[in-house]
């Protein structure tokens, strides 16, 4: 639950009572206010929350020591939550949730998706701010995902009329009631008001009933706390004072240093600010009892106290070893040493940038702001700033400053540094076009060094391979190899083989893809290092798999995603996910290839890779296609093309097929064949459609004759003809020849061929529709039958449920007799693999044990659990184990 509303209008105070009604309950209560500052300090916003989790355990004791790989980080977080609140349910309160760190912003998207299954609430107050702070952005998301919003508004004339009577213990006359409405309902205003007056002796309490008085009345929020501090004592004012130049929240030590005092001394201050609700004291710290009273008391300051406190702010800053960010922070207000706050605030950008880049690039922008243009150092905060910007993908931000100092001139080195920034971003960003022009012109200069030239040749060839240059990727791709092996670089080397792999997969030279990528998985488990980081298995996955090999594939997937898991490299898994639910839909196990896919795209909008989500929801489309679920398929569509509508761009065999088989379920071959004519036209010289899935050129065929185009149907006939000749040990390739030629010539003997071969190489689903076609060519009724009843009993069983229907209409059969919700057996309601994830969570496995006993990934077993949740209507594990322990056969709602 978000609640939002704007500052002082009792958010935090509505929150606390959340946190107290919890704890009273018997509930693990984890809660944190977030700071300004967080945002600097990686992970510091929920870490802190769990470190301080009360009652007192050392279950997280460890993230104390926990190393810089975030995202193993992430994972081990993950599963040390779920083991806790197996044993006691948890809430977790972020209060400022704006200002939550980005890091951590990160992790809360990941576990409330990941924890849906177990009893944790998160609770987030925050205050709407015009500026996207990773904090902003997580609750943005979270209420557009569908957690619940609680919108706090202003109180009410009657409301207002109660809390003033409640501050000052007395009913309030008109007079009251009129200054009071110039607070607009704000709580906080209110009650600093009504604490005014009594301090300053404006309200006079005469029979119970409080009158104001006086003509000096406050009249705004800072005159209100203007008048609670003139009725302060000097010393406790100055003390307030250097306590808002610290910050909302500091502590007593802190204070005494930047006073020149001892804390002790401070005490009586102390006690007379917390007496008149100025500060609060919380143990070793103080805190103000809202920003906004400290930003109006910071606001009564002169320019020169300002600077002197800041100063001093700045002194015992370093002396305490507070953030870099902090420290500099103070010497800009001070006016002062700005190379030096410069400098601190370009180290601290550089060692927060692996795990917070949009907060590193919002410090290097700041950096900027305050350098002159004529700065020698200048340049190098540029290039920096760009790749920061660019990684946090803030492209356009990126490219208008990176193009700003392109044209104001650089040293080569450092000119082709920033264009390997902009494109390496661009592409991560699926803007690759972009990226070809900034590698291309990385690559122009004569003097650049060879392991930057290796790294924009390698991001150049991927990048042209989505502009549909398959020539020009394998010669990037070769240029990449040959300078990353001669500089060492062998990164770039890697990535280089990985885009000659895929551009030999396309042309149909399958033989030329294993070798690359099995030479760049070579290299990467040789060297390792950085080389390992770019994952060659999944391009060496991907070659077996087209060859039919699928165990092989399956094998190596496995493996490489568990390397992923140990090095950290969150950036492949989505991509993991993406391959490994393609071999699934290879043989038919749609229900899995669903979950897949699934965790695949919360995975990549989690790291806001919508470049890998684009294919991944595609892919979701075609499953949907295939589930006859068109609806569903059409949302996923739409989800697609709103990235695509920023500057992404993929393959034509993601993002166009999906629509091609949309379009065909829902409006016909002819829509179909107006939306994959770039497909049609680019056959035969790129195939890769039909190398990824062979019964796609059957399905090509059918709808180009039934659109009445079969010039375009015998340009995949001929394609497959020649991936086939190319490949002749390719047992799905030569499947696919024959079935896409069979029903051009509607030639049984071919479709007969067809089916043997795609159940030599277990494809399921192109195995069903052989069988079917060739019902369909055959002039024997009970060989029709026959065919059609076995190509019924595997779309049954893969859980193509449009070829089902379609098969049992023709058929005649009736499908099988639904029963009531109430009466169904809970098992029978999954599929087999959610059966499998449900039994296992009624022995009390966790998500992470059962993603160890299936082979799968915590994030797939967390797509499963979703769905059975959904499909059975109920929110619990322990539900869940009730009802399988019971047999199944009670209702969900039971």
């Amino acid at each position: 639950m978000v609640l939002t509303g704007s500052a002082g209008i009792g958010k935090s105070h509505l929150l606390r009572a959340a946190v107290e009604e919890a704890r009273r309950a018997g509930l693990a209560v984890a809660t944190r206010a977030a700071f300004e500052l967080d945002r600097a300090a990686p992970f510091i916003t929920l870490a802190s929350a769990l470190q301080q989790i009360v009652p007192a355990t050392s279950a997280f004791e460890w993230i104390a020591e926990a190393g810089e790989n975030q995202f193993q980080t992430l994972d081990r977080l993950s599963g040390a939550l779920e083991d806790f609140v197996a044993g006691q349910p948890l809430v977790v309160a972020i209060d400022d949730a704006q200002w939550t760190d980005e890091f951590s912003a990160l992790a809360v998207r990941e576990l409330v998706t990941a924890l849906a299954s177990s009893p944790v609430r998160w609770l987030f107050a925050r205050r709407p701010l015009q500026e996207g702070t990773p904090g902003q952005q997580l609750v943005e998301r979270l209420i557009r995902d569908g957690s619940q919003e609680l919108v706090l508004g202003r109180l009410d004339e009657e409301a207002v009329a109660e809390l003033c009577s409640t501050a000052v213990e007395a009913r309030v006359d008109n007079t009251v009631l009129a200054l009071a409405a110039g607070c607009d309902g704000n709580p906080l205003q209110l009650e600093q008001l009504m604490r005014a007056l009594l301090r300053t002796r404006q309200l006079l309490v005469r029979d119970g009933v409080a009158t104001v008085v006086g003509d000096q009345l406050p009249s705004s929020f800072i005159t209100i706390v203007d008048q609670t501090m003139s009725g302060l004592p000097a010393q406790t004012r100055r003390m307030l004072g250097a306590g808002s130049v610290l910050g909302s929240r500091f502590a007593v030590d802190t204070l005494a240093r930047l006073l020149n005092t001892r804390p002790a001394e401070l005490l009586p201050s102390i006690q007379e600010a917390t007496a008149a609700k100025v500060l609060v004291d919380e143990g070793d710290d103080l805190a103000f009892a809202h920003d906004l009273v400290r930003q109006a008391i910071y606001g009564t300051l002169g320019g020169a106290a300002k600077a002197l406190y800041h100063r001093e702010a700045a002194a015992v800053g370093r002396e305490e070893d507070r953030s870099p960010v902090e420290v500099a922070e103070h010497l800009l207000r001070s006016g002062r040493s700005t190379s030096e706050a410069v400098t601190m605030l370009h180290d601290a950008a550089l060692e927060v940038a692996p795990a917070a880049p949009s907060t590193a690039a919002d410090l290097m922008v700041r950096a900027l702001d305050v350098l002159g243009d004529d700065d020698p150092g200048r340049p190098e905060l540029v290039a920096d700033t760009v790749r920061l910007l660019a990684l946090a993908g803030r492209l356009e931000r990126a490219q208008r400053l990176g193009e700003a100092a392109l044209r104001a001139g650089l040293v080569p080195a450092t000119e082709a540094a920033l264009l390997l920034g902009l494109a390496e971003a661009f592409k991560h960003a699926g803007r690759n076009r972009a990226a070809v022009a900034y590698a291309s012109d990385g690559l122009s200069y004569p003097d650049v060094p060879e392991a930057v030239r290796a790294r924009l040749w390698a991001v150049r060839a991927h990048a042209v391979f989505y502009t549909g240059d398959l020539s020009g990727t394998d010669r990037s791709g070769s240029s990449a190899y040959a300078s990353g092996m001669a500089a060492e670089e062998y990164g770039a080397a890697v990535f280089g083989l990985a885009a000659r792999s895929l551009a030999a997969q396309a042309e149909g030279r399958l033989d030329d893809a294993l070798a690359h990528a099995s030479e760049a998985t070579e290299i990467a488990d040789g060297v390792r290092g950085e080389a390992a980081h770019w994952h060659p298995r999944i391009w060496l996955g991907d070659a077996l798999a087209a060859l039919d090999r699928f165990d092989e594939a399956s094998a190596t997937f496995r493996r490489g995603r568990e390397e992923s898991e140990r090095l950290g490299t969150a950036w492949s898994t989505p991509l993991w996910h993406y391959y490994h639910a393609a071999l699934l839909t290879a043989e038919g196990r749609l229900d899995e290839a669903v979950a897949e896919t699934d965790a695949g795209v919360e995975i990549a909008e989690n790291l806001t890779a919508y470049a890998l989500a684009v294919p991944l929801l595609a892919g979701l489309a075609r499953l949907a296609v295939l589930r006859d679920e068109t609806a569903q398929a059409r949302g996923y569509i739409d989800r697609m093309r709103r990235w695509m509508a920023d500057g992404i761009t993929t393959a034509p065999e993601d993002a166009t097929w999906a629509e091609g088989m949309v379009q065909e379920a829902s409006a016909g071959p002819g829509a179909a064949l107006q939306t994959l004519v770039t497909i049609y036209d680019a056959m035969p010289d790129r195939s890769l459609l039909i190398i990824q899935d062979p019964g796609a050129a059957a399905t090509l065929v059918r709808i180009a004759l039934q659109a009445g185009d079969p010039e375009r149907a015998e340009i995949v006939v001929t394609a497959a003809r020649s991936l086939a000749g190319r490949n002749p040990a390719v047992r799905g390739l030569t499947a696919a020849a024959a079935h896409a030629e069979g029903i051009f010539g509607r030639d049984l003997g071919l479709l007969r061929e067809a089916a043997d071969g795609y159940r030599d190489t277990r494809r399921a689903l192109a195995h069903a529709a052989a069988l079917e076609d060739a019902a369909d060519a055959t002039a024997d009724p009970a060989e029709a039958r026959e065919l059609a009843e076995d190509a019924l009993t595997i779309a049954t069983e893969c859980g193509a449920e449009r070829a089902r229907r379609r098969l049992e209409q023709r058929l005649g059969t009736q499908p099988p007799q639904q029963q009531h919700p109430a009466a169904a057996s809970v098992l029978a309601r999954l599929s087999p693999a959610e059966q499998r994830v449900a039994v296992l969570v009624a022995t009390g496995r966790s998500n992470r044990e059962i993603a160890g006993d299936l082979f799968l990934s915590r994030h797939t077993v967390d797509s499963h659990l979703r769905k059975v949740f959904t499909k059975l209507g109920i929110n619990s594990r322990t539900t869940l184990a009730r009802l399988v322990g019971e047999g199944g056969t009670n209702s969900a709602s039971a």
